[in-house]
């Protein structure tokens, strides 16, 4: 059963996290709560929970600080942000500190449970990803040294999941340094192997993962056995096959967004008098709110907010031309249920009321 640590200085907020989880299908325990960061750290420490859910604006240690800490000295820690500021800061400290989700306030309990979801997804394929791809485990000289080769391990392997291409040649530069301290007489070439197959099969699954065909340099250690013979050169290579897969993998994404953001605009062509919203159009097409509309101001030059609004407006003027269609029917033909309402937003984007744009004033 994975833990879950609350960090709130709100307790009523933290009480209606603990109401929105689907704990028990999820088989998560809240092992605690904290009311800021530096209680939470402490907590973190003495529970060793799985999952942290915290706030952002806290006193003392805030969020932001908070998010740090845990990226340095929890690596392996899942982490889901939220807030009740719709601020880019939070979020790129988020996207640093390698956040699961970043959830606005109110919570919407659809999108926590989702959240714990993912967050118990990647514990699963970590504990999966740890195990793999040796026959024999490495040795290590005690337990500390091993919890730290696998903890940068995880790290190598997150920074993959970001594609950050600086995060995994820091982490994997950390590996080198570890293994020459630890092994200061070396380690076996049989071992190095290991090293080496098991960092290029965790690029293979993920590649396959993002239906990323890719050709290893060298394709495995069984063809090229000759590089894997000292630490350097081992990490060397895993570097510069990582940061080839990376580089593929988001050339493929940024074709993969421009076709998605085509067929985000051909469905709202189509749906823009429904009641629709960012959110629902995110989720339609199974991508985060904030990929989106930062994909779709970059395609469309406008947010998805505005182009819903701009489609509405210029149908309502199309509406307002023809005699027989009071402006009630229009406001209420173009999703706008409160006139006054139409009123304001018509004005706004034309400059003009309806009544002023149907008699042709100016």
């Amino acid at each position: 059963m994975n833990k879950v640590l609350i960090i709130d200085d709100e307790p009523w907020a933290r009480q209606v996290v603990k109401s929105l989880g689907d704990w028990t299908r999820l088989d998560l325990v809240i092992a605690g709560e904290a009311e800021d960061g530096k209680e939470g750290l402490r907590l973190i420490r003495e529970l060793g929970p799985h999952i942290v859910l915290t706030d952002m604006r806290m006193p003392g240690v805030d969020g932001v600080e908070l998010l740090k800490q845990i990226n340095s000295q929890f690596p392996l820690l899942k982490i889901i942000v939220m807030s009740g500021y719709d601020d880019f800061m939070y979020l790129k400290q988020a996207i640093r500190s390698r956040a699961v989700e970043y959830l606005l306030k109110p919570v919407d309990p659809d999108e926590l449970n989702a959240a714990l979801e993912k967050c118990i997804f990647e514990l699963q394929t970590q504990k999966q990803t740890v195990n793999t791809a040796w026959d024999s485990p490495l040795v290590f000289p005690d337990t500390p040294s091993m919890n730290r080769y696998v903890a940068l391990r995880q790290r190598v392997f997150a920074a993959l999941f970001e594609l950050s291409k600086p995060a995994i040649l820091q982490a994997l530069s950390k590996l080198e340094e570890f293994l020459r301290t630890t092994f200061p007489e070396g380690l076996e070439p049989a071992l190095i192997r290991k090293i080496g197959d098991d960092f290029l099969r965790i690029l293979e699954e993920f590649m396959l993962e993002n239906e990323a065909g890719f050709k290893f340099h060298p394709a495995s250690a069984e063809d090229h056995g000759q590089l894997w013979t000292n630490v350097p050169d081992t990490i060397a290579a895993i570097q510069a096959n990582y940061a080839e897969a990376i580089d593929k993998i988001e050339a493929l994404r940024k074709t993969k967004s421009r076709l998605v953001i085509s067929e985000v605009k051909d469905y709202m062509d189509k749906h823009f008098l429904e009641p629709i919203t960012l959110e629902t159009v995110a989720n339609k097409f199974y991508i985060s709110k904030e990929h989106l509309s930062r994909a779709f101001k970059t395609a469309a030059g406008e947010n998805l907010t505005e182009y819903i609004i701009r489609k509405r407006m210029e149908r309502a003027r199309e509406l307002l031309l023809q005699p027989h269609i009071s402006i009630k029917e229009a406001a209420l033909m173009t999703g706008y249920t409160e006139l006054a309402y139409f009123h304001r937003v018509f004005k706004k984007h034309f400059g003009r009321t309806p009544g002023e744009m149907r008699s042709g004033k100016k």
